[in-house]
């Protein structure tokens, strides 16, 4: 049982968490994020290609029984995740995407990557619909695996004011989604597969009734499932080979409202005059204000200038609300800055064009 002073430090500590969180507010903003990998900057028309057709459709039918994969359901995932790739790479001003019409025969149910097109293949694929090199999809394969066990499960009975919770013996059901999706980039300019990589997503849902049957029927169906984590796979990819848009969140300091200045930019900057906010906690610096106060102060002016696009004044300023009035988050604030700059300069080369 905890004692008084127990209780008193707790109540202390959740107080404190308080009072802190209660003097920042939450600014989100968007930037890009470098890809994983560079693509040669001539390469700027791209072709997605599904090469996962079945080379004999009763065997694949067979293989399906087999395995529990019918081969529209794969089919449909794949697709899936092909769209995932194309509408995300649409996002990015990185590539000019085309979806090849027709299916190549690949790696329908496969474990590895089937043998590479030829260079002949690609160059073919590449003048057709004149593109400078081609994202194909090689080798796909999904699986749902369902279990279920008996467990007491919580249910509401009665209705309005009546309505209460009571515990009874019902099943638990879970449902795991699996994909493995391979990717090959070909450059026909350099005869390189620049890039070839494989993914393996999962996700699990879960469901839970009194009855087998209630259960199934609320868990998500395996044709959805295969397709979700397929879409997972599809936006991995994207972000692997093309800068993306991201939201980011940073702090600004709002208090204590004794402080004119910190209020007052606080404000302004809420309605997006983020020019007057920083010419307010300039002002507010030339003022008498205490050491946590000019901390305070110094950090929301490095969040203007980020916020204004000036990354390295952002940083300056992030860094003297450590040096000179010791608020530790500038110093943190300063730290993400410098990665920022450094993220920055790869997608500005990562977009370069010829």
């Amino acid at each position: 049982m905890l004692n008084m002073k127990q209780v008193n430090f707790s109540f202390f500590i959740l107080l404190l968490a308080s009072l802190l969180f209660s003097c920042t507010r939450t600014v989100t903003m968007n930037r890009m994020a470098p890809a994983d990998i560079t693509v040669p900057s001539y390469v700027q028309r791209i072709l997605l290609v599904d090469r996962t057709a079945p080379q004999n459709e009763t065997v694949s039918v067979i293989q399906g029984i087999l395995t529990g994969e019918a081969p529209f359901e794969v089919k449909n995932a794949a697709e899936a995740t092909l769209t995932t790739i194309q509408q995300e790479l649409n996002q990015s001003p990185r590539f000019e995407v085309i979806r090849a019409r027709e299916r190549l025969v690949g790696g329908l149910f496969a474990q590895t990557f089937p043998t590479p097109l030829t260079w002949q293949q690609v160059e073919g694929l590449c003048d057709q619909y004149q593109v400078d090199a081609i994202l194909v999809l090689e080798k796909f394969s999904s699986d749902f695996i369902v279990t279920d066990k008996r467990q007491m499960i919580k249910k509401t009975v009665g209705t309005g004011k009546e309505a209460r919770q009571i515990e009874v013996m019902g099943v638990y059901m879970e449902g795991l989604a699996s994909v493995s999706a391979g990717f090959r980039f070909y450059d026909p300019q350099s005869k390189n597969i620049f890039d070839q990589i494989n993914y393996d997503k999962t996700n699990l849902w879960s469901a839970e009734a009194e009855t087998r049957l209630q259960a199934a029927a609320m868990l998500i169906d395996k044709v959805r499932a295969t397709q979700f984590v397929g879409r997972m796979a599809g936006a991995s990819y994207a972000r692997r080979i093309a800068p993306m848009p991201i939201t980011i969140t940073r702090s600004m300091y709002e208090k204590p409202r004794s402080n004119f200045s910190l209020a007052k930019g606080s404000r302004l900057a809420q309605v997006g005059r983020w020019e007057d906010a920083l010419e307010t906690w300039q002002q507010g610096l030339s003022l008498p204000h205490s050491t946590k106060e000019g901390g305070r102060l110094a950090y929301n002016l490095a969040l203007a200038y980020e916020v204004l696009g000036e990354l390295e004044e952002a940083r300056y300023w992030a860094g003297k609300s450590f040096t000179e009035y010791g608020f530790k988050e500038g110093r943190n604030y300063a730290g993400n800055l410098q990665r920022r700059i450094n993220q920055d300069a790869i997608v500005r080369s990562q977009l370069e064009r010829n």
